[in-house]
Order: structure tokens, then sequence, then C-alpha cells
């Protein structure tokens, strides 16, 4: 049997496939394409085609999603009925099943209840660390978010669902490692030893900051520049001089690299300030983390709270890591099963 794990972000749709004979798992291959549901969200099928192409033989499909609040939707049941549509008419011999809060669904089950799965895919990934940690909080901090689950006795233990309630718990930070407005995390910088106000144009992201810095390859920017220039150094420095309505002629470089390294501290007390809320309620003072790059932005958070740290590195590659929402999706549909084959102990 082969199963499909799918995450449908609005960036980026993660794909991971594995084949079992007599409960083993004798392939995996994960799969991460960037699509920008935003502006290609009726191309979705094109997309999904193209990361099963030589595929053809999968048996089952899961699938979550976070894409129903891109600006190509009205509304996120808009988004949820669309993409789920779409997902049945490209795979509409297979048995296809819907990540959401109340377990996995058929389509018929998600369309009486559309909202139900939408932003649901940290539950798939609850569904992979629960079975690292009895109690712990996870910590992804991805291209655009980062997630703060807590996990007690094998359980999620989330206060809040929605990405609105998540907001407002601590739970979901709106910072991530690419695509971030610089603008969301700081107002002012210092620059010169005085305290400049920023320009609130989209100049700049957190991927050429953490370019700069370092904490990601060339390879790892994945998103579009801002201004569609190139992602080596030197451009990321000329889009980061620009947050100040400057350029590399009016600004030094080691201006520039602190500049570069207060932002970093800034969008570390984001998700300090998250993950302070979340541990302060649960009481839980373990911290599995995963990241893109080297920055290891979520353990500087947790360092400062003086947890106990584990790095999922430690448990599945980094490339598993980076698709750890579609495989949370397939574990999901093997629990549902009550085989007893624990996805993290093969990846």
């Amino acid at each position: 049997m082969k199963i499909l794990g799918l995450d449908i972000g609005g960036a980026n749709t993660d794909c991971t496939i594995i084949e079992l004979k007599n409960d083993e798992i004798i392939s995996m291959k994960n799969d991460r394409e960037y699509f920008p549901m935003w502006k290609n969200n009726t191309q979705l099928q094109e997309c999904l085609h193209k990361l099963t192409e030589n595929d053809p033989d999968i048996d089952v499909i899961c699938v979550s999603m976070t894409a129903e609040l891109a600006d190509g939707y009205t509304s996120k049941k808009e988004g949820v009925l669309d993409i789920s549509h779409q997902v049945i008419k490209v795979f509409n011999e297979k048995i296809v099943y819907f990540v959401t809060f109340d377990g996995l669904k058929t389509y018929d089950e998600l369309k009486k209840n559309p909202l139900s799965a939408a932003a649901a895919n940290w539950i798939g990934t609850a569904e992979i660390i629960k079975y690292i940690e009895k109690d712990c909080i996870f910590m992804d901090i991805g291209s655009t978010t980062t997630d703060i689950i807590p996990i007690k006795n094998h359980k999620e233990y989330a206060l809040g669902h929605t990405d609105l309630e998540r907001l407002s718990t601590g739970e979901l930070i709106y910072t991530g490692m690419l695509r971030t407005n610089l603008t969301s995390i700081v107002h002012t910088v210092p620059i010169h030893n005085k305290n400049t106000r920023v320009s609130s144009e989209l100049f700049s992201i957190t991927a050429d900051v953490h370019r700069i810095l370092g904490n990601i390859e060339e390879d790892e920017y994945t998103c579009p520049t801002p201004d569609g220039n190139k992602k080596d150094i030197i451009s990321c420095k000329r889009r980061l001089a620009r947050l100040v309505c400057a350029d590399l002629d009016s600004l030094e470089d080691e201006e520039i690299i602190k500049l570069a390294e207060y932002i970093e501290k800034k969008q570390i007390d984001q998700i300090y300030s998250g993950l302070k809320e979340v541990v302060e309620r649960t009481k839980i003072k373990t911290v599995l983390i995963t990241s893109i790059g080297h920055g290891n932005l979520c353990e500087k958070a947790a360092k400062k709270l003086n947890l106990n740290i584990i790095s999922l590195d430690k448990y599945m590659s980094k490339k598993a890591t980076n698709v750890l929402t579609a495989i949370g999706a397939i574990q999901m549909y093997l629990d549902k099963l009550n085989e007893k084959i624990v996805l993290i102990k093969n990846v």
C-alpha cells in the first residue's frame, strides 16, 4: 500500500509518500513545491500532479491545509471547499481523507463542516510529536509562522485551535525564517547610535536577515525576493539597507550586520513572548525544536526560560522535518487503522 501525505500551505505544498508491505515501511519520499496560493490557487491541480506524477499507484491520500487563508479566497470556508474539491478531482478514484480538529474526515463529511479543516495541519504535527515525548512543547519555525504546540500525556494540550484562537494564546506566532516583512518585527532600529524609524514598505524580509547572518544558505531562500533580484549576500544587504531608506553607499557593512543582528534579536523576543505564555500556563519545562536553517531562534527563545531543549534532528532527518505536517497526516491514518507503525522511527 502507498499512502500520500499532503500539507497544502499558502506558500508551499509539502508531500510525503510512504510504501508499506506487511506493516513495514519499505520506502519513503519527501518533497516540497513552492506554490503561492494567493495567486495560483486555480492551478493547484497542476501542482499536485507534478508532485505525484512518478507515483500513479497511490492508494490513500491524507491532506492537511492552511492555504484557505490565502488572498485568492474571500473566506476560509470558500478556501477549504475549493482546495478539497481540487484534491478530489486529482485523486477521484482514490481514498482521500482530510485532517480536521475532529480527526480524519472524508470529503463528504468535510463539506458539512469545512471550517473544521481550516489551519488544522498542526493537529497532524502533534500526532507525530506525541510519540517522542510524553510532556513537551513542540516549537517549529517555518518560512512564515512559528508553532508552539503543548503536548501533555502524549496528547495535544493546546488552548487554542483555530488560527485566531492560537494567536491569542501564544501558540501561533506570525513570524518566520523567510517571508516575514521586517516592519512586523521592528518599528525603530539603532542606526549610527540613533533610534531610527523604519519605512513601512516591503523592501526586505527575514530571509535577507538570516542570509546575511549565515542562518540560511542561498538554496534555503526558497521564496521570491521583495525586489525580484538575487539572493546572494550583497543583494540581501542592499534590500536590508532600504529598510531605513539607505543603500550600500550610505551604510557601512558593519552597520548593516548590526542591523540584521538587532532584527534577529527582536524576532527571538516575539517567539519568547508566545513561549513564555504557553510555559506559564502548562508548566511544561521541555521543548522539542525544529527550524529552517541554522539560526536556532526557537532554541534561543527557550534558553531565555531555562528550558530543557531537545532537537527533533535527533529523531528524524532534516528533510523529513521540513515536511513534518505531511508525515503527521499519514500517521493519523495509520492510527485510525490501529496499525502499530510509528513513522518517527522510520524517517
